[in-house]
């Protein structure tokens, strides 16, 4: 079967490069890889990222943003973590940046906190939930429940919906389809 291809690193832009360097390694506990110039951008400084042991980098940060030039057109970055005890560690230290705009969603098929970084980029950290719902699913939900009031709580929202099932079976139909396309 072959591979369709994957998303695997972003890179952005940057006003400030050693701030947003200083927030990624802190916050999310990303590795400088490597760093340097590149010529074929005017000698740009560049920053490469990685929270991987099998991906050079992940997250690609190069000088070069207009501070003028207004919000970024980044969306969202979303990073994936195992256990909601690594959602709270995140919320922690984007509230120790003085990030105060954060907002934890459950989207029934995975528990979510949207902030943004010091230049405005959308971030979302999130973990998958044993379950699936159609998307877009969203309410907000109380990270400073016990896990398993977080758990009981989010499978009584999505429980009655008709999309319901567990991610297993969504995964399961998912590889049907991807097989098809292939």
């Amino acid at each position: 079967m072959k591979k369709i291809p994957q998303l695997k690193h972003l890179g952005l832009y940057v006003d400030n490069l050693d701030k947003m360097e200083q927030f990624y390694t802190s916050v999310f506990d990303l590795v400088v890889t490597d760093r340097g110039q590149v010529p074929r951008l005017g000698n740009r400084n560049i920053v490469f990222m990685s929270g991987s042991d099998d991906a050079h980098h992940q997250l690609v940060l190069i000088d070069g943003k207009d501070p003028k030039s207004g919000p970024s057109v980044v969306f969202q970055m979303s990073f994936f973590v195992d256990q909601l005890d690594d959602l709270r560690r995140v919320e922690k230290r984007l509230i120790n940046h003085a990030i105060t705009s954060i907002t934890p969603i459950t989207h029934g098929n995975a528990w979510s906190i949207y902030s943004h970084d010091p230049e405005g980029n959308g971030l979302e950290i999130y973990m998958d939930t044993p379950w699936h719902v159609a998307q877009p699913h969203g309410k907000p939900f109380d990270l400073s429940l016990t896990d398993d009031q977080i758990y009981a709580y989010t499978e009584n929202l999505i429980k009655e919906n008709p999309s319901f099932s567990s991610q297993d079976e969504w995964r399961n139909a998912m590889s049907s389809r991807l097989q098809i396309l292939n």
